[in-house]
Order: structure tokens, then C-alpha cells, then sequence
């Protein structure tokens, strides 16, 4: 799925700017989000224009938001007479699963650790700075630092995820390594931007705590909420990518990570009924069967849809 960010934070030294909420990630969100039974399912561009209104995006912006989907292959398009509806493609329905148990769950609990690292060691000349750049921000994205110049270290690393993304990236002369055995000693603060993480985490939480009271009062309509659990799926989905997810003796002792995802969870679930509820509510107005199958879930259900075979078993929410 493709992903958008909120908080903008300008560093160089986080993998990727969290900032700007981008219309053409909305789109896809509101699609894998609120269609999980129905992937493939058409919804009218009327109607998705409409909810894009109710995230304060214009008509103008929301249908060239959905042209650029088009064109890159993200959406397909069907056309019933008059009427124009979009749909995921299957090839970006089908990373939806991935995507989402990445986003419910990170946080959940902490990561159980083997003891090895994953080491990266390549050189790069002067001369190819612009590759030497883009080579150190995907490692960044994948979670690595910087142990030496031109050593890179992760304490978890897909080793397939890893290849696979540094492909033409990494020389030929490159290494990709786990060991265990290390001497020496880490200094995580000067591997990884740890003072930045936490501040993008304690800005994270302030934000949310007055929110969560709004919703406890009832102070927050449907079309709030989903301006509110978009906005929300697109900061934690940011996580995960600056967050190297260290083991617990590598991390301060009152690391905010887990006090952030309780928030994140209390606000998307007190968001999920009244969201549904207005996207039920807009869509209805235009199809009524794509209205039908319109469904939202809290983040223990999301959990466990793509952990069951089609969702079967999930329990249903408003």
C-alpha cells in the first residue's frame, strides 16, 4: 500500500521526511482501509470526491489525485454509462495484507532478538556521491546505521527485503552479513537518530491526548473521524520506518514507543464506528452496494482479518 506521512521533520539524518498529507494516498487508504472484504470492488469517483470533501481536499484536487493513480497504474477505472468508478489494482490489493499487519501491529510488543546483526559493508568513490547518497537512505528506511564509514548495522533485517530493495544499489564488491560475534562496543545514539525518533514520538503523543478526550466526550462527528483515522493510519505507518525497532538494551529505559501506540490504538478504534458510519452514509448516496460492503475495523480485528483466511472469523464493527 502506498503510504503518506503528517509530521513534517527536516533531518538528514531520518530515512524519510513524515511529512505532507498527500490526496493521492488518502485515495488509497480510504480504498484499502474501508473495502478490505471487497478489494476489487468498484467505488463511483463521485462519491470518492465526496469523501475527499470531508478531508477538506477540493474537487479539483481529489480528481487529479485520481487521474495520477490512474496513470500510474495504482487504480483501474470502469465506466457505466455516465458513471466513472476506480478500484485498487490487483497488484497493489494484493500488498495490502503486508502493509497493514506492518502497521496494527508495530509497537504491539517488543521484538524478540537472536543476538546477531545484520552487517552491510561497501565502498563507494567520491565520484558517485549521488549512489553513495541514495545507497544510505534506504538503509536508513530498512533500519540500519552507521557502525563505520561504509559499515551498516541492523539488529533485524529481512535478508530477502533487503537484497531485493538495495538491488542496484549496493556495488558488487558489497557484503550483506549476519554474525553474532562482535567485539567492541555500540553506542546506539551515535548509530541511530534516537533524540530525533522520540521527539517525533512525544510530538506524536501531545497531539493525540486531547484528541482521545474529544472522542470519550463524543465530541467528534463522522466526518471528523475519518479526517482523524486517515490522518492517523498515514503518522503511525510513518513509524516503522524511522523506528529501528532496537532491542530493549539498546534503548533508553523510558522509550515512548509503547505509550504512542496505545494512543494510536485508542484513537483509531473510538474513530472506526463514526467513520464507517459517514463513509457508509456518502458512498450510499451514489452506490448503494458499494455502501454494503463497506467496513471498518478496529485494530485487534485488522489483526486477526489478515491473520484468518479471508477474514472469516473477524468480528464485525459499525
Amino acid at each position: 500500500m502506498t503510504y503518506f506521512y503528517h509530521s513534517v521533520v527536516d533531518s538528514p539524518h531520518l530515512p524519510r521526511d513524515l511529512g505532507h498529507d498527500s490526496t493521492q494516498n488518502m485515495v488509497v487508504t480510504l480504498l484499502g482501509e474501508f473495502w478490505r472484504y471487497s478489494p476489487s470492488l468498484t467505488v463511483p469517483s463521485a462519491a470518492l470526491v465526496d469523501l475527499l470533501g470531508s478531508m477538506n481536499v477540493s474537487p479539483a484536487a481529489a480528481r487529479a489525485a485520481l487521474s495520477r493513480l490512474l496513470r500510474k497504474g495504482t487504480l483501474e477505472i470502469t465506466r457505466s454509462g455516465r458513471t466513472t468508478a476506480y478500484s485498487l489494482t490487483p497488484a497493489v490489493a494484493a500488498t495490502i495484507p503486508a502493509s497493514e499487519m506492518l502497521t496494527m501491529t508495530f509497537g504491539q510488543s517488543e521484538r524478540a532478538w537472536d543476538g546477531e546483526w545484520t552487517v552491510i559493508t561497501f565502498s563507494i568513490p567520491e565520484t558517485q556521491r549521488d549512489l553513495r547518497q541514495s545507497l544510505r537512505d534506504w538503509l536508513r528506511w530498512l533500519g540500519f546505521g552507521p557502525a563505520r564509514d561504509g559499515v551498516w548495522i541492523s539488529p533485524h533485517s529481512d535478508l530477502e527485503l533487503t537484497m531485493n530493495t538495495l538491488s542496484g544499489l549496493l556495488p558488487p564488491d558489497g557484503l550483506i552479513f549476519r554474525s553474532a560475534h562482535m567485539t567492541g562496543t555500540i553506542e546506539p545514539t551515535e548509530i541511530w537518530p534516537l533524540a530525533e525518533i522520540r521527539e517525533l514520538y512525544a510530538t506524536f503523543i501531545a497531539e493525540l491526548r486531547p484528541v482521545v478526550y474529544r472522542l470519550r466526550e463524543g465530541m467528534v462527528a463522522p466526518a471528523e473521524a475519518l479526517r482523524l483515522s486517515v490522518s492517523l493510519l498515514g503518522r503511525w505507518r510513518g513509524f516503522p520506518t524511522v523506528d529501528p525497532d532496537l532491542p530493549r538494551e539498546y534503548l533508553p529505559d523510558d522509550w515512548p514507543r509503547r505509550e504512542a501506540r496505545r494512543l494510536f490504538v485508542a484513537v483509531h478504534d473510538a474513530c472506526v464506528a463514526p467513520a464507517t458510519e459517514h463513509v457508509r452514509n456518502v458512498v450510499g448516496r451514489y452506490d448503494p452496494e458499494a455502501a454494503a460492503a463497506v467496513q471498518g475495523l478496529t485494530v485487534a480485528e485488522a489483526i486477526e482479518f489478515h491473520r484468518t483466511p479471508e477474514g472469516t472469523h473477524v468480528p464485525v464493527s459499525a
